[in-house]
């Protein structure tokens, strides 16, 4: 069950991004470091990966768990991927796409929470 949430929201997250990029003229981003503001935000969601890595496997959580810490965290990084888009890069209009997405992993998180058994 777990398995297609994550499938169902991976194919509502496209299909949003597709509409969104055409509603709103975003350009896809041509490289891999075009998605990040500068090396300092790079070098942060390196930090809160080893941060996340090191927190997960500290601790025995159960698959339910781990799931929703998994896009929780997804979540905080899109959150501080809009902020800083929109703070310094409002006119490449990607912050709606990140924000868009804080939103479908908070969806995800809840449909996991509601619908996964313990």
């Amino acid at each position: 069950m777990l398995i297609a949430v994550v499938i169902v929201g991976f194919f509502i997250a496209g299909m949003i991004d597709l509409k969104l990029r055409k509603k709103y003229n975003i350009e896809k981003n041509s490289r891999f470091m075009d998605q990040y503001v500068g090396k300092w935000h790079v070098l942060l969601e390196v930090l809160l990966c080893l941060l996340f890595l090191a927190f997960v496997t500290k601790y025995v959580f159960d698959q339910k768990t781990t799931s929703i810490l998994l896009f929780f965290f997804i979540m905080v990084l899109f959150v501080i991927r809009g902020l800083l888009e929109y703070l310094f890069r409002k006119d490449k209009k990607r912050h709606i796409i990140s924000f868009t997405y804080v939103g479908l992993c908070a969806v995800i998180t809840i449909a996991i929470l509601l619908f996964i058994p313990q």
